[in-house]
């Protein structure tokens, strides 16, 4: 009967032995790492590892594959790079859309040139609410503007701010305005004249009466 020889099994190679594939094809005992030989020299391809860009990770060129056996253990302890995401840009903000036209821009050329000329005049005139002032008079026809600079005039002429004054100051108005003929006698009206126009001939010059002193 032949004797045979007692095949004893090779032992499984360790995690850092280099195993040959192929002609400069090697792998790695626990086959995480691939070496490939090139020109410049051996690399190393991590299959557990992946670079910033998601690629492999690839170390290298070394001279020798006793250099690549001396770094395999190194290589394990390489800690995984961050992925690193390309920034996105802010989308761009849309511009803001014009503002819709006024009332004034709805006006023709010329007389959206006078509004806003008269608007100015009145805010000269320390009218806070000129554009408001300008718009009412308009839509109603009524000689608002004329009334209301009336009024701050005769204001400018007291002294002090209290409601007596204001109450005073209304009832004069109220006079200028309703002027009506009493029976033959003449009666008078308080007209807004336009800034272009010449006023009535037969003008008013009331005269006030000093204050007779009391003894």
């Amino acid at each position: 009967m032949a004797s045979s020889k007692a095949r004893t099994e090779r032992p499984l190679p360790g995690p850092d032995e280099l195993v040959r594939e192929s002609a400069g094809s090697y792998r790695s005992g626990d086959g995480r790492f691939e070496v490939q030989k090139s020109d410049q020299g051996w690399y190393v391809i991590d299959s557990q590892q992946s670079d910033e860009l998601g690629q492999q990770l690839i170390h290298g060129p070394l001279p020798t594959l006793d250099a690549v056996r001396a770094a395999l253990a190194g290589l394990r302890e390489l800690k995984p790079m961050p992925r690193i995401r390309p920034r996105r840009r802010p989308a761009a903000t849309p511009p803001a859309p014009p503002p819709p036209p006024s009332w004034i821009d709805q006006l023709p050329s010329a007389e959206a040139r006078k509004v806003r000329e008269l608007i100015s005049a009145l805010q000269r005139e320390r009218v806070d609410d000129a554009e408001a002032l300008v718009r009412r008079q308009r839509s109603k026809g009524e000689p608002l503007i004329a009334s209301r600079l009336l009024e701050q005039r005769l204001e400018a002429l007291l002294a002090g701010d209290d409601d007596a004054q204001r109450e005073m100051i209304g009832r004069v108005v109220e006079l200028l305005s309703d002027g009506a003929p009493d029976g033959p006698l003449p009666g008078w009206a308080l007209v807004e004249v336009a800034a272009d126009s010449q006023p009535p001939l037969d003008r008013i010059k009331p005269r006030v009466r000093p204050a007779k002193r009391k003894v």
